[in-house]
């Protein structure tokens, strides 16, 4: 294949979860020195994955990347004018150019691909339906990256609050192609959404036997059916699951990418849920003990440092913990944008609130949490993501006996779009 047709193709792979798809890329870039295109679709997959590992990498490519533009025109300066604005930390600005390229070319679904990927850590996601509303016209059924399209189109209704509209759009993506694990991952989002378990649960089993070509996304998807489990009770599973499947230590993709920020947020997430239900998690926080401790100056994004917090702080590190609040609060209390601002609003708060919580300082956690629910989006992830701190807020309003407090955070829950909340194992005890 020729330069162009793997960079191509790596885009094709990229869009659709694909685990190879840097393979290609980096085939197209030795394969002809002097094509822009695929540095900066390298960049762009670099970048979207929020980790300041890999940050000198991406300036080097965008200097690369000028070195060899034609001209400061035309598709591959606006994808390189939205990169740098997103590694600058100005999500939106970056988000806006792209959206002005959808204008243009409202069939371009490698650029749905990141611009889902930019406002999804922005938590706009009314903004992220209204690009895939506008573009959706202009779609036919009979384009090979329809399938994709209807996926970007199922998570962004998802979010939204178009529940219905999402389950459609995802299933007839997964009717298309059965491997489409964005796909998979939006319709699982709408079910917990609704408050399916059972239906979700049986829908992601089924079709967990496409996702071995997936990138970490196929990770998450486990993550999701481990939701599903939580709400029917079955915790020893999901602990079984967590080291099979969730993170695998012998999996090629956690052996390649040990700190990968997903996989953190799949693993601590599910763990701290799992103490809130009352299950003994053993030693199972000590496999990230010493990743996390080692991304204290890693600052990617807020809603990665988090969850560092919570195995931090799980696991008696509180001198790390410090240490990564006085690192965010020096690299952005000064600093603009929608990263600053995530980190500033919501990311440290929160990172306060679990010091707290560790410490039983119920009181604190109240304050700190509860005075920034709101604006939980700020720092990006999804309903179902964030749903954990609103399971930490109820569970601290039960431990205080405020069942004021409790009767509140239950309707916000509710105003998010959570359907069934009474009766969602997470908050019986506290509903009833």
């Amino acid at each position: 294949m020729t330069a162009k047709e793997q960079c191509l193709t790596g885009i094709a792979r990229s869009v659709r979860c694909h685990s190879d798809s840097m393979e290609y890329i980096d085939s197209a870039i030795a394969a002809d020195d002097s094509y822009a295109l695929a540095r900066l679709v390298k960049a762009w997959m670099l970048q979207s994955g929020r980790e300041n590992s890999v940050s000198e990498t991406v300036v080097r490519l965008i200097v690369e990347v000028e070195d060899r533009l034609p001209s400061h025109n035309g598709y591959e300066a606006q994808l390189l004018s939205a990169l740098k604005l997103s590694k600058a930390g100005k999500s939106v600005e970056s988000a806006t150019v792209l959206e002005q390229m959808l204008l243009e070319s409202p069939t371009d679904v490698y650029v749905h691909k990141i611009v889902q990927d930019e406002i999804f850590w922005l938590g706009k996601a009314h903004w992220m339906r209204d690009i895939t509303e506008r573009a959706a016209p202009f779609w036919q059924e009979s384009s090979v990256d329809y399938g994709p399209f209807l996926s970007y189109r199922a998570f962004a209704n998802e979010e939204a609050g178009y529940l219905d509209e999402a389950e459609r759009f995802g299933r007839a993506a997964l009717e298309i192609d059965p491997s489409d694990i964005w796909g998979a991952h939006a319709v699982a989002h709408t079910l917990l959404m609704k408050g399916e378990s059972r239906r979700g649960l049986d829908w992601l089993e089924e079709l967990s036997v496409h996702w071995g070509h997936g990138n970490q996304m196929r990770h998450h998807l486990w993550w999701h059916v481990c939701l599903f489990l939580l709400e029917l009770g079955d915790h020893e599973r999901i602990l079984d699951l967590l080291t099979s499947e969730v993170r695998n230590p012998e999996s090629v993709l956690v052996k390649e990418s040990p700190a990968a920020a997903i996989d953190i947020q799949n693993f601590a997430s599910l763990l701290l849920r799992l103490e809130f239900y009352g299950v003994d998690v053993g030693l199972h926080w000590n496999t990230l003990a010493d990743v996390c401790a080692s991304r204290v100056n890693n600052h990617g994004n807020a809603f990665g440092n988090v969850h560092d917090m919570m195995v931090l702080t799980a696991t008696g590190q509180f001198d790390k913990a410090s240490q990564l609040i006085a690192s965010m609060s020096a690299q952005y209390t000064a600093e603009q944008g929608s990263v600053a601002l995530a980190y500033n609003a919501i990311g440290i708060p929160i990172c306060l609130a679990l010091i707290a919580h560790r410490k039983h300082n119920h009181a604190q956690v109240l304050e700190l949490l509860g005075g920034v629910r709101h604006d939980l989006g700020l720092m990006g992830g999804s309903h179902a993501q964030r749903d954990v701190f609103y399971h930490l807020l109820v569970h601290t309003a039960e431990n205080l006996n405020r069942q004021d407090l409790r009767a509140i955070y239950l309707r916000d829950i509710e105003r998010l779009g959570f359907c069934e909340v009474p009766s969602r194992a997470a908050y019986q005890a506290v509903a009833h």
